[in-house]
């Protein structure tokens, strides 16, 4: 009964040696795209996350306006639309750095945020009788 057990191992222990899981590598675990990413950081941080990249776009937008303005010095009404409008263009061109900055942002604001809503004292409500 000795012999049949110690076969019974023997064979138990061939077959778990000889399954193809064991014998392979593990695969590295795929590099997330950009997209995936902001998702993530989207579902994890909510409305902080699209705050945060809506803040850096009309930021951007004004800066590059700005800039634009600066140089050609728009007479007329329709000048001061084509340099928003170039500064938009521009801002555009920006928008994978800035996709970037916000996913390194993020979280560093979420933390201010929370420390400012830790700070807030609760008011307690008051019932009137």
């Amino acid at each position: 009964m000795g012999a049949r057990l110690g076969k019974a191992l023997v064979v138990c222990y061939i077959e778990s040696v000889s399954d193809d899981s064991v014998l392979t590598e593990p695969k590295p675990a795929k590099k997330k795209s950009l997209k995936e990413r902001l998702a993530a950081n989207a579902s994890e941080y909510g409305s902080i996350a699209i705050y945060t990249y809506l803040t850096l776009s009309i930021l951007t937008i004004a800066a590059f306006s700005i800039a634009f303005g600066v140089g050609l010095a728009p007479s007329s009404a329709s000048g001061v639309g084509g340099v928003i409008f170039a500064g938009w263009v521009a801002a555009k061109a920006t928008m994978p750095l800035r996709i970037l900055a916000t996913l390194a942002l993020t979280p560093l604001v979420a933390t201010l945020v929370k420390r400012r809503r830790a700070r807030k004292p609760v008011e307690e409500e008051v019932e009137e009788d």
